[in-house]
């Protein structure tokens, strides 16, 4: 019986180290999900912007001879920044401070210890109730 606990315990320090693992990689998933919604973020605020620039030399030189392109530079920007609006609601799924927190609580060691215990030792419980009935 000496024998088998060692082995028990790497088994279970592996699978605690797996666990904190895999909660550290959706952390790190999620920061890449955040930095590339952001990037898109800033290229559409950059475009918004370019665009003004735009509208103000066509407003200078003839508004009235501009309407049409005027309009259109709006049009375009209200798009942009509607979709700015839509990356940001994206990002605040599961914002930074969300993510290093749910990571922080799914790596916790003592929690994973726990878990481990209740989910295996459950397993080990029925396995003996199910060897006992057959016996």
């Amino acid at each position: 019986m000496n024998e088998t606990k060692p082995m028990n315990e790497s088994k279970k320090e592996k699978w605690i180290k797996a666990e904190h693992d895999k909660a550290v990689q959706i952390h790190w998933d999620n920061l890449d999900r955040i930095r590339k919604l952001k990037n898109e973020q800033s290229t559409k605020i950059y475009r918004i912007y370019s665009y003004q620039i735009s509208h103000n030399k066509l407003d200078k030189k003839a508004k009235e001879k501009y309407d049409l392109g005027l309009e259109s530079i709006r049009e375009e920007q209200l798009k942009h920044c509607l979709e700015v609006a839509d990356l940001q609601k994206e990002i605040d799924k599961n914002p930074f401070e969300k993510s290093v927190e749910i990571m922080q609580k799914n790596s916790n060691k003592e929690m994973l210890s726990k878990k481990y215990d209740r989910l295996f030792n459950k397993n080990k419980k029925t396995k003996e109730v199910n060897n006992d009935e057959h016996q």
